[in-house]
């Protein structure tokens, strides 16, 4: 639960937990503060009377219904604090990989003096797949290390901070150069499923893929087939198409992957400020104020509903 006295100084606030509570409260509310990134009760029961929708979370996965993009409520979201240690925990998991500090770890359980040559983070050539704020944090970051970084996006183009962008269309040909390929790119009906076995198979051999983004764009058997067949070094991941991640996943027995619970952004204190980004909106709503970070959801398109949100 967030601190709630910073919302309770502008507004009445109102917790819903069920589908009746939110029918409920939607009576009288026009404004949903979405704290639960995986909740599904927008899938339940729609936005009703509801004028303004903000996340707790960059996503917009819970709202994208048909009900809710196809209305005129307003969304945003809350940009600005998850971005930056999404990057760090990319760039960290990139160096434990290079240094080889899963081995060590391993190596001193065992109580063993190994000595071994490890690679170096500079000059390796990284391709971020989402330009979006997560991909760009993650971009500039991974350049002030050392590596070469190449971003991939909707379409061809300049941007003023990352330089040239290339397009989605020529991802097939760029992967055969990369040693680490990124992902940082939403759910939506183009990216489910893009790195699929063929795509996996255009990487070459060795590399390693980080998936920050969401876990339905990786077909999770394909990545296993990859990793197993030593077509691919080592994989992180943060997301997965089914979260929790079932105990029985195949993924928590290869060690040459790392499973990491959706956490790579809950930075220590994200909850206050994510309460910070919604109460800043919500006095320029009272007053009549442009909102900041509002969301076309109409660009994401609607997704399918999952047994449990990735």
């Amino acid at each position: 639960m967030p601190p709630l006295a910073a919302m309770e100084a502008e507004a009445e606030v109102l917790v819903v937990r069920t589908a009746d509570e939110l029918r409920a409260a939607q009576e009288n509310a026009e404004i949903l503060f979405l704290n639960d990134f995986r909740s599904t009760l927008l899938r339940e029961v729609g936005p009703g009377r509801l004028r303004w929708i903000h996340t707790s979370s960059i996503g917009m996965d819970p709202l994208l219904t048909e009900s809710v993009v196809n209305s005129d409520v307003v969304a945003s979201n809350s940009r600005g604090v998850c971005e930056r240690p999404i990057a760090e925990w990319v760039l960290g998991v990139l160096l434990m990989f290079t240094k080889d500090l899963r081995r060590t770890i391993e190596l001193q359980r065992q109580h063993r003096w190994q000595h071994r040559e490890t690679e170096p983070i500079l000059g390796r050539k990284a391709l971020v797949v989402g330009p979006g704020p997560v991909g760009r944090e993650t971009v500039l970051l991974l350049r002030a290390a050392g590596m070469a970084v190449t971003v991939v996006g909707r379409t061809a183009r300049q941007d003023p901070a990352l330089g040239a962008i290339a397009a989605i269309a020529d991802l097939d040909e760029l992967l055969p150069g990369a040693d680490d390929v990124v992902l940082t790119l939403p759910l939506t009906e183009d990216t489910r499923g893009l790195f699929d076995a063929s795509r996996l198979k255009k990487m070459r051999r060795g590399a390693r893929l980080v998936n920050v983004g969401r876990g339905a764009v990786v077909v999770a058997d394909d990545l296993l087939a990859a990793v197993d067949d030593d077509h691919l070094d080592a994989a992180a991941l943060d997301v997965f198409e089914q979260e929790p991640l079932p105990a029985d996943s195949p993924f928590w027995s290869r060690d040459n992957i790392l499973v990491s619970p959706h956490a790579s952004g809950d930075l220590v204190g994200w909850r206050g400020r994510v309460v910070d980004c919604f109460v800043e909106n919500l006095r320029r709503w009272k007053a009549g104020e442009p909102l900041r970070d509002v969301v076309d959801l109409r660009k994401l398109g609607i997704t399918a509903q999952a047994s449990t949100a990735p």
